[in-house]
C-alpha cells in the first residue's frame, strides 16, 4: 500500500515535470522563431541603410548594370533577393532571383517610405517575390525627398527551416535534459521511499509486539531525523512494555505471598491444626496481611491515577510545621522499638504553604516509612527539617536517614515502581516498592521538585519543594 501510495506520487511528480519542460519548449520555440527573425531583419535593415547611403552620396550615378551585380552578390553572400525603385515605386535594378520585375510597387505596405520610414514586413510585394518572404524596404533619400527605396527579401521557407533546426536541436537537449532529470528523481525518490517503507516495515513489526526493533538508517536529514524519532519512539514502547511486565511480575508476587499465607492460617484454624490459646495469634497474622493488601491496593490505586495524570490537586494553605510533626508521631513507637533518633528541625514558627494537604501528608508518610525501615537499629537518626529556598518562593522539606545509602548505580531506579535495591530485600519484608513511587508523583502533580542524595555507608536524603503561601493565602510569585 505504502508503495503505491509512493509510486502513484511520483508518477504524478514525473507527468507535471514533463508538462513543465513541454511548456518552457513551446515557449523557447516562439523566443527562438521571433529572435532570430529580428536577428535577419536587423541584418537586412543594416545592408539595406548602407546601400541607401551609398546611392543617395552618388545621387543616381551608379549605373543598373553595376547595382544588378552588386544585388546578385548581396544575394549570394545574404541568401536575399533585392530590388531597386524610383521614387515612383517601378523597379530600375534588381537581383537575378526576382521572379517578376515587371510589376509597379506604389501599394499601401510600402507607403511609408515615401515619408522617409524604413518597412517591416511579410508577403510577396505584389508578385515580385515568387514565395512569402521576410521584406525590409529602406528609402533612399536626397535633399530630404525620397529618390528611390531598396527593397530586400529573405525567403521565409528558409527562415523557417533554419529556425526549425535551431528549434529541434534546442528540444532534443531539453528532452535529454528531461530524460536525465526523471532518472535521477527516480533514484533519488527510490532512495528515500527504501527509508520509508523500512519504517512502515518495522512499525507493523512493532505493532505485533515486537518492540526491539529499530530502524538502522543514520543520515543526518530530515528521514534520518524521523528514522531518530522513530527508534526513540521503539525504545519508549520497549520499556513501557518491560514495565508493564515487570509490573505483573511484581504485583503477582505481592499479591501471592499474602494471599497464600492468609489461606493457610485460615485452613489450618479451620481443620483444627491450630490450637485454641493460639487462634488469635494466627487471626492477626491474617489481619494484618489483610490490611497489606488493602494499602497495596491503595498505592497501586493512586499510582496509576497519578501515572494516568487523572490526579487532581487540591491546593489549600496549611502549616507544613504541624503536618509533619503530626505525621512524625505516628512513627513514635516504630523508632522507639528500634532506637532511632528522630529529630525536626523548623525553618521558622510557622511554615504556610499552599499545597494539597492530604497528598503532602501521604508524601511525608511514605518517605518516614522508607527512613525508619532503612535506619540501623544501633545508633540509627532520622532528621527532618525545612528550609526557604534562597529566592524560589518554596520551601524544602527534607528526610535524612542514616543508614546503608544506595549504591549510585540504583539512585536513578529509586523512583520507579516496585525498584527495591538487592541490599534492602532483607529488611524491607514488608514493602510493596512503591511508596518512593507514589511519591514522586505526588510532588510532580504540584509542578514541584524531588531530588536525592546518597552514599554508600552514609544515609539517604530526600528533598521536596512545596510552595510557600504569601500573605493573601496565594503562592509567593517569584
Amino acid at each position: 500500500m505504502f508503495r503505491t501510495i509512493f509510486s502513484k506520487q511520483l508518477a504524478l511528480f514525473l507527468g507535471v515535470f514533463l508538462i513543465s519542460f513541454a511548456s518552457l519548449g513551446v515557449v523557447m520555440s516562439l523566443m527562438i522563431n521571433r529572435y532570430y527573425t529580428n536577428q535577419k531583419a536587423e541584418s537586412l535593415k543594416i545592408i539595406g541603410e548602407k546601400i541607401a547611403e551609398d546611392m543617395g552620396l552618388y545621387q543616381g550615378a551608379i549605373s543598373r548594370i553595376a547595382l544588378t551585380q552588386d544585388a546578385n552578390v548581396l544575394t549570394r553572400y545574404l541568401n536575399a533577393s533585392l530590388v531597386m525603385v524610383y521614387s515612383d515605386f517601378t523597379p530600375w535594378a534588381w537581383s537575378s532571383n526576382i521572379a517578376n520585375t515587371g510589376v509597379n510597387l506604389n501599394i499601401p505596405e510600402l507607403a511609408p517610405l515615401s515619408g522617409g520610414s524604413t518597412v517591416v514586413t511579410r508577403g510577396r510585394l505584389n508578385g515580385v517575390f515568387a514565395e512569402e518572404n521576410l521584406i525590409v524596404a529602406y528609402p533612399i533619400m536626397i535633399n530630404n525627398a525620397m529618390s528611390g527605396a531598396v527593397i530586400m527579401g529573405s525567403s521565409m521557407s528558409e527562415l523557417d527551416k533554419a529556425i526549425g533546426d535551431m528549434v529541434r536541436m534546442t528540444v532534443l537537449c531539453m528532452l535529454v535534459f528531461a530524460a536525465v532529470g526523471a532518472v535521477l528523481i527516480y533514484i533519488l525518490s527510490k532512495a528515500l521511499s527504501k527509508p520509508l517503507h523500512e519504517m512502515n516495515q518495522i512499525a507493523r513489526i512493532i505493532s505485533r509486539g515486537h518492540f526491539e526493533r529499530r530502524i538502522s538508517l543514520k543520515s543526518k536529514d530530515e528521514v534520518g531525523q524521523l528514522a531518530e524519532s522513530f527508534n526513540n519512539m521503539a525504545e519508549s514502547l520497549e520499556r513501557q512494555e518491560k514495565d508493564r511486565r515487570d509490573f505483573i511480575t511484581n504485583i503477582s508476587h505481592d499479591l501471592r505471598s499474602p494471599l497464600t499465607s492468609m489461606h493457610g492460617f485460615v485452613a489450618a484454624i479451620i481443620d483444627g491444626t491450630v490450637p485454641d490459646e493460639k487462634r488469635n495469634h494466627y487471626l492477626g497474622i491474617v489481619l494484618d496481611e489483610t490490611d497489606r493488601l488493602a494499602k497495596l491496593t491503595n498505592d497501586i490505586i493512586s499510582l496509576n491515577r497519578a501515572e494516568s495524570r487523572e490526579l487532581t490537586v487540591e491546593r489549600t494553605v496549611f502549616d507544613i510545621n504541624d503536618l509533619i510533626r503530626e505525621t512524625a508521631m505516628r512513627f513514635e513507637a516504630r523508632a522507639k522499638a528500634k532506637n532511632i533518633a528522630l529529630n525536626l528541625r523548623f525553618a521558622g514558627e510557622a511554615g504556610n504553604v499552599r499545597a494539597d494537604r492530604e497528598k503532602i501528608q501521604r508524601v511525608i508518610y511514605n518517605l518516614l516509612d522508607n527512613a525508619v525501615k532503612f535506619a540501623p537499629e544501633e545508633d540509627g537518626k532520622i532528621d527532618v527539617a525545612t528550609e526557604p529556598g534562597p529566592s524560589d518562593g518554596k520551601l524544602w522539606v527534607s528526610v535524612r536517614d542514616n543508614g546503608r545509602g544506595i549504591a549510585p548505580e540504583d539512585q536513578k531506579k529509586v523512583f520507579d515502581r516496585f525498584f527495591k535495591a538487592d541490599v534492602s530485600r532483607g529488611e524491607d519484608k514488608k514493602g510493596s516498592g512503591i511508596g518512593l513511587a507514589i511519591v514522586n508523583e505526588f510532588v510532580k502533580a504540584h509542578g514541584e521538585v524531588i531530588t536525592l542524595e546518597s552514599e554508600p555507608g552514609k544515609g539517604c536524603a530526600i528533598r521536596f519543594s512545596v510552595p510557600q503561601a504569601g500573605e493573601n493565602g496565594k503562592a509567593k510569585e517569584l
